[in-house]
């Protein structure tokens, strides 16, 4: 389903979405809310995405990432190498166009990563309990207060982990349905 008017409104809305889908993410551990509710919110804007421009289209849009860097000299130390390239990687476009012998590599996210990366944070918060001894997913929270996010803690750290599992079952679902 190709048209215009769809297109142009799936395109305005999809920040919307992602945004609204984050502040219930971090709404969600002091108020009703949380990772499945925001993962569901920003699923939906990747679902409408593919309904509009197609599986290939929204993965080449949402799910590559281009890495930037130069090749390592032999004497150059290991974190003057990584500085260079998180600063390489973050003013790409521009050194791309004035040094050519910037190495490029495109990594793809696949859905079924963002589903193991969820799952492993979900389940990984709740070791920090019997860490301490106390029992499996028993909560700690910080000392100190972040003005949007509140309190951090482990409860948000398995929110985050279920957004992403969310998203990415959402994901899988929608391209293996859409390609068939």
């Amino acid at each position: 389903m190709k048209t215009l008017i769809l297109s142009v409104a799936i395109k305005l809305l999809i920040p919307v979405f992602i945004v609204f889908s984050l502040y219930t993410l971090f709404r969600g551990h002091n108020h009703p809310g949380g990772g499945f509710i925001g993962g569901l919110i920003g699923a939906i804007a990747f679902v409408f995405h593919t309904m509009t421009h197609g599986p290939q289209q929204t993965v080449d849009t949402f799910l590559k990432v281009n890495l930037y860097g130069y090749p390592r000299q032999p004497n150059q130390s290991r974190s003057l190498y990584l500085m260079r390239m998180m600063r390489v990687n973050v003013w790409r476009r521009r050194r791309k166009a004035r040094q050519p012998n910037l190495n490029e590599k495109m990594i793809r996210l696949e859905p079924i990563y963002i589903i193991a990366t969820g799952l492993l944070l979900a389940a990984s918060s709740g070791v920090v309990g019997l860490m301490f001894g106390h029992p499996y997913m028993h909560a700690f929270w910080a000392d100190f207060y972040i003005p949007i996010l509140g309190k951090p803690g482990t409860p948000i750290l398995f929110d985050i982990g279920v957004y992403l599992l969310v998203i990415g079952v959402v994901l899988k679902i929608t391209f293996v349905m859409s390609e068939e």
